[in-house]
């Protein structure tokens, strides 16, 4: 038997006897059945092989904020989530991991594609503008970027560790903008406390997104912004928000030493919920859920992290994985 191929033959000689002879068949061929189902379940487990790394900072990261809140006003009446469809497909690249290392004055990132293009990577704490670009082939769905910045720019990333940047990737027809982390040197993953996140379901294939409880010292008004990352082996990693593909609302509540004002009812916590999600089956899909936050007070604090993914609060994990 080689890799990749089945030979089974059930072979007959003329010194045996007919009913001999089907017996052999038909134990040749139950081995050939039970090889053939041994070898399709070795290529799903390859298929299903996790993500090389996480998804790193949702769309638009840092920008996009809202406006602070009125002195004295609390946030009115917030909305669940609306129910979602993760996608079976995507229309250009996707990272294989949102965290890219700078190496001196170079960062190559891996991409699931189609075809090939042009990338431009930014960074808006660094410098205005493109700070570098270079075109890509893609062969058998992966491509390697490779960019080169400048010593300037390089210098000031290695000087704060890592920045928030965004990578546009520009192929015949379509442009597809994707947030990723440089960094000198890798960095932990952050995580809201793991109490809530997203409640994974299986075999249901409808995931259920509970947001952390959010506290603060003193009551001070909190906008968050939540977000679904989901990957394929495919695709890469790409996001959805509450308003479709990279597009997510923020959502005002008020942060209290004991949690979000607004769900505390008669001692217990009915936090906000995004649901339901729901996700095609025989794709090999991993989902992970991010919020970002901003603190309204005297400074604003901006902050995004990953939720805990799980069966429950029991059973704690990176993501939901989906076969």
């Amino acid at each position: 038997m080689e890799h990749g191929s089945l030979h089974c033959n059930a072979g007959s000689t003329s010194h045996v006897s007919k009913r001999l002879r089907s017996l052999r068949a038909a134990l040749a061929a139950s081995v050939c059945v039970l090889a053939a189902i041994g070898f399709s379940a070795a290529q799903a487990a390859a298929a299903q092989a996790d993500p090389p790394g996480l998804p790193g900072p949702p769309p638009g990261a840092g920008s996009g904020f809202p406006l602070p809140p009125p002195p004295g006003q609390g946030p009115g009446a917030q909305p669940l989530g609306p129910p979602t469809a993760i996608p079976t497909g995507a229309s250009g690249p996707g990272l294989l991991s949102g965290t890219a290392n700078l190496r001196g004055t170079r960062v190559t990132l891996t991409v699931a594609c189609t075809a090939g293009g042009r990338a431009s990577l930014s960074a808006p704490s660094v410098a205005n503008g493109t700070l570098a670009s270079a075109r890509y082939r893609c062969s058998r769905r992966r491509a390697s970027v490779r960019l080169s910045l400048p010593t300037a720019a390089a210098g000031r990333i290695a000087r704060a560790g890592q920045v928030l940047a965004s990578v546009a990737f520009v192929q015949p027809g379509t442009t597809e903008r994707l947030s990723l982390t440089l960094a000198v040197r890798p960095q932990p993953a952050s995580y809201w406390t793991s109490e809530f996140g997203l409640r994974c379901n299986r075999p249901g294939y409808q995931p259920q997104l509970l947001a952390p409880n959010f506290s603060d010292t003193r009551p001070t008004t909190i906008d968050v912004r939540p977000w679904l990352a989901w990957y394929t082996a495919a695709t890469g990693w790409h996001w959805i928000g509450t308003m479709g593909a990279n597009a997510s609302r923020w959502y005002r509540w008020t942060a209290t030493p004991t949690g979000v004002a607004e769900w505390q009812t008669s001692g217990a916590i009915t936090p906000w919920t995004w649901s339901p999600i729901s996700v095609s089956p025989g794709r090999g899909t991993y989902v992970i859920a991010a919020f970002e936050a901003i603190y309204w007070y005297e400074h604003p604090e901006y902050v995004w992290s990953y939720a805990r993914s799980g069966q429950g609060e029991s059973v704690v994990s990176t993501y939901c994985v989906y076969p």
